[in-house]
């Protein structure tokens, strides 16, 4: 495989936010989408590997889902390769493009250095739980508000002075009937007009998306949450998408 420059992204989200299924979606469940630049998801070492793994498990009816612990702290990089259908000059397919390191840390934690590096960040917000819980709603809209207001902003720049591409996932949107047909800003914003002015008030760049990490609610089988058939991700490697075409080198006009 051939490594070009590294993009590294930060995935931050509150527990209960969906970090575990968002990473086994995008390591064991994602499928090719027709007409689009393909990419893989992989583990960086085979600690990751475990984890991912021990997400789920197989059952009779489909894909039972399994709690894990957290991820280990100075292990939990994965690593994003773009895939070509034809070999190139030197009979490579795939090429090391980008990493994604998940963080564990709580509201206002600057998370660790590596966000400072970082190319660009994916904030996960669970759309089920805050529609749920006007107390769930406040906590996570607090969460999101105050995480904003951490990232590293460009010195001297003028407000909005975050630089690096923000992507903010709406999770759990399996669980909304409508929701391919709703506006993901309108709904993020639904939550309170908070969210939406700190994002314009703090971030340069920023765009919000739809995730659903399995495809389809979970159904109650066996006292184990299952997935009857097989996970169908959606829109989960857009954000990725978008922060690797903003990252991106320019073409010289």
């Amino acid at each position: 495989m051939q490594s070009e420059r590294r993009r590294s992204s930060i995935l931050w989200g509150p527990p209960g936010s969906g970090k575990p299924l968002y990473l086994a979606s995008l390591v064991q469940w994602l499928t090719r989408a027709r007409d689009e630049q393909s990419f893989a998801v992989l583990p960086a070492n085979d600690d990751v590997a475990s984890w991912v793994g021990r997400r789920s498990t197989s059952h009779p009816d489909g894909v039972a889902l399994t709690l894990t612990s957290p991820l280990p702290r100075d292990a939990s990089t994965f690593r994003i390769y773009s895939i070509s259908d034809a070999p190139n000059a030197l009979r490579r397919r795939s090429s090391l493009i980008a990493e994604l390191t998940p963080s564990e840390a709580a509201a206002g934690d600057p998370s660790s250095s590596r966000l400072e590096e970082a190319a660009g960040v994916i904030l996960l917000l669970p759309v089920a739980t805050m529609a749920a819980s006007a107390e769930a709603r406040d906590a996570y809209v607090t969460w999101f508000t105050t995480t904003l207001a951490r990232l590293p902003e460009r010195p001297g720049a003028s407000p909005p002075a975050v630089w690096m591409p923000v992507a903010v996932c709406l999770t759990q949107t399996d669980e909304a009937a409508d929701a391919v047909r709703r506006d993901a800003m309108q709904w993020l914003e639904s939550f309170g007009s908070e969210t939406v002015r700190a994002l314009r008030a703090h971030c340069a760049r920023f765009s919000v998306f739809k995730v659903s990490s399995l495809g389809r609610t979970p159904r109650r089988r066996d006292g184990l949450e299952v997935v009857v058939g097989s996970p169908e991700p959606r829109g989960v490697l857009a954000p990725i998408r978008w922060i690797l075409a903003e990252t991106a080198p320019k073409a010289a006009a």
